[in-house]
């Protein structure tokens, strides 16, 4: 038995009897993952199915690869199943990232080849959808994740087994299989994949790691680097997997229990979970949790316990946000609190921690076209394409149907970055990209201000001299990074024309000729 088979029998993902869906793109991976499982087939009952996904990223070539993907399966007898996308066109309608589109609409079409399967009376726990990450993808993973700063969940890298959103199994079987395994199958059995030659350029930062990064360390320090960092990552895994199971519970002390249907909170622009929630008068929701189960507990399960609450409130739990959380359970002061993303507010009474959602839905929804979502997703440009889509802008506003117009901010986004002190990779999926800045539309703080000049200047010093009355100041909507404002949204109540039609922008992050990526919102 060849070590490939080895290795997919050890990983213990493929049982007797499954129906396998696989992510097929017809390189070595892929390829190597159907042989694998068709020279498995008898012996172990299965039926397998093949899902090739062309995103028309690069066309000519991914018709091409198509075809020859469909060939392959022919040969074999596997059923084959193609699906297209424009993906540059989602990427665009969506404002994401073009990987970010190809993943989803990947990962989408695997769903919908098991619902077709499940639909033909295959019971859903048999269904399985394999793709083919290896060993070295793992690799990748991990020092992408610590490059960029990670917990031991981070350091956990790819899950071997996860549920997809729609609750079907997916499994990556090479996961332990080095790269060099596949590349010696795919001599040994003489198969001829598809290539996709832009993995062989160091232009994305996985790229780096994989063409430059790796081989340098492993030259320079550690010859068995590859095999370290799989190590640590199935140690990390196993670590994970209990703490989380350790949190979970006493998560589950924490929690306040409540009959309140989610839907009372819905009515009001809200999805809630199953804690206790008190809708008042001037439209807050309000998320109460136990402190004292979390008195006494080890710092990581603490530390897990805050970051379930963050998640369970839609807001992402980065390391000072974790913090932020269990200051608040630790301390002496009865009523501690602090600001989280998305214009919650977090504080103590006394025995229960609170977050409270202040944030104007209604406003919100409003800016978004009805779309339940803080900020729009951004666009990253180059400053080439900043700048013919500013001209573009600039016509459209000036043009006789431009009945109301186009409303944008755009920002030096590695000046930006650099000042939040977070790294910022290509490609980015555009909603991580505003998790990791803390970027947020909400209403104002007391700490709150914009950058002016050479200084800065208070949010409340702003208002009072462009006259907004008193009584109006606490509905002015803005994006900000924590306490900082980057673009405070015009309204008709400001005293300066400009700032009608426009806002006012953060002059700290402005594009000049040494900017390369631009963070672009436009609202409507």
């Amino acid at each position: 038995m060849d070590k490939i088979l080895r290795n997919i029998i050890a990983s213990n993902t493929i049982a007797k009897g499954d129906s396998v869906i696989i992510g097929f793109s017809g390189g070595p991976d892929s390829l190597t993952l159907l042989y694998a499982l068709n020279s498995m087939k008898s012996a172990y009952s299965l039926s397998l199915y093949a899902v090739h996904v062309n995103h028309r990223i690069r066309p000519g070539d991914c018709e091409a690869e198509a075809k020859h993907a469909k060939d392959i399966c022919d040969k074999l007898r596997v059923p084959f199943e193609l699906r297209v996308y424009d993906c540059r066109a989602i990427a665009l309608r969506e404002r994401i990232s073009e990987e970010e589109a190809g993943r989803h609409v990947r990962y989408e079409s695997f769903a919908e080849a098991a619902k077709a399967v499940e639909a033909g009376g295959v019971d859903r726990d048999r269904i399985k959808i394999a793709v083919a990450q290896n060993a070295d993808d793992q690799v990748e993973t991990v020092l992408f994740h610590i490059l960029r700063g990670t917990t031991v969940h981070g350091l956990a890298g790819i899950a071997k087994v996860r549920l997809d959103e729609h609750g079907y199994k997916v499994v990556r079987p090479l996961l332990a299989t080095p790269r060099s395994d596949i590349e010696e199958y795919i001599s040994e059995k003489a198969l001829e994949p598809n290539i996709d030659e832009s993995n062989e350029k160091p232009i994305y930062s996985r790229n780096k790691i994989r063409l430059e990064l790796i081989p340098d360390l492993e030259k320079k320090f550690n010859p068995s680097l590859r095999k370290s960092i799989i190590r640590l990552s199935e140690t990390a895994a196993c670590d994970d997997d209990y703490m989380m199971q350790a949190a979970e519970d006493a998560f589950a002390r924490v929690k306040v229990n409540t009959a309140i249907a989610d839907d009372v909170c819905e009515g009001k622009g809200r999805t809630c979970n199953d804690n206790e929630h008190e809708l008042e008068a001037d439209d807050k929701c309000e998320v109460h949790y136990r402190i004292g189960p979390l008195i006494g507990m080890h710092a990581a399960v603490k530390r897990r316990v805050a970051a379930i609450i963050l998640e369970e409130n839609d807001i992402h739990p980065t390391y000072d946000l974790v913090n932020a959380i269990v200051s608040i359970v630790e301390s002496d002061s009865p009523s501690a609190s602090c600001s989280l993303p998305g214009g919650v507010i977090a504080e103590r009474r006394y025995g229960e921690l609170v977050l409270t959602d202040r944030q104007p839905q209604a406003d919100v929804k409003a800016l978004t076209k009805g779309k339940d979502v803080p900020i729009p997703t951004p666009f990253i440009l180059s400053a080439e394409e900043y700048r013919k889509k500013v001209s573009n802008v600039k016509r459209e506003d000036i043009g006789q149907e431009a009945v109301i117009p186009m409303r944008f901010a755009s920002f030096d986004l590695d000046k930006l970055a650099e000042s939040r002190g977070v790294i910022i990779d290509e490609p980015c999926d555009g909603m991580e990209l505003l998790s990791k800045l803390s970027i947020r539309l909400r209403t104002r703080r007391p700490a709150d201000y914009i950058s002016v000049g050479k200084g800065n200047k208070k949010l409340q010093d702003f208002l009072v001299d462009e006259k907004v009355p008193k009584s109006a100041r606490d509905t002015v909507d803005f994006i900000a990074c924590g306490d900082e404002i980057l673009w405070i949204l015009p309204r008709d109540d400001f005293k300066s024309e400009r700032y009608r039609m426009r806002g006012k922008y953060s002059q700290k992050y402005q594009i000049d000729d040494n900017s390369k990526r631009v963070l672009f919102l436009e609202l409507f």
